[in-house]
C-alpha cells in the first residue's frame, strides 16, 4: 500500500517531522510553474465529495483550486506550510496510481485582477 503521492511533496526535517516552507510552487503544466508565499494565504477551504475533492486557496492576490482525489492529506499539510510543490498527474498515470495515495488532476490559478 503506497500512500506517498507523486503530485505533492511534504517537507520533511531530520527527524522525519514535516517542515514549513515560505513558498509553495504551483506546476500548472510540464512547462509552467506559479511560486505563491504562504505568508500571502489567507484562508483555505477543502471539500470532499463523492469521488472529488477540490482544495480552495486565497492568497494575497490569488485564487488557487485545486482539484483531485484523496486530498486530505494536502489540505492538512497546507495548515502547517509544509507542501514544497502540487504538480498534476499525468493523464497516462492517473489510472494506475494507487487509491491511497492523492490524485491532483486540475490546478487552476486566477488573479484577483480576474475575479469576478
Amino acid at each position: 500500500m503506497n500512500t506517498e503521492s507523486t503530485c505533492y511533496k511534504i517537507s520533511r526535517g531530520i527527524n522525519g517531522n514535516p517542515m514549513p516552507q515560505d513558498n509553495l510552487r504551483l506546476e500548472t503544466s510540464s512547462t509552467c510553474f506559479c511560486l505563491l508565499s504562504y505568508h500571502h494565504m489567507d484562508f483555505a477551504k477543502f471539500e470532499s465529495a463523492r469521488e472529488h475533492d477540490t482544495l480552495t486557496i486565497s492568497f494575497l492576490n490569488h485564487q488557487v483550486r485545486i482539484g483531485g482525489r484523496n486530498l486530505r492529506e494536502l489540505a492538512v499539510a497546507m495548515q502547517g506550510r509544509c507542501v514544497e510543490f502540487i504538480k498534476l498527474v499525468p493523464g497516462r498515470y492517473s489510472a494506475v496510481t494507487g487509491n491511497e495515495a492523492g490524485l491532483v488532476e486540475s490546478i487552476e490559478v486566477e488573479a484577483s485582477g480576474e475575479r469576478n
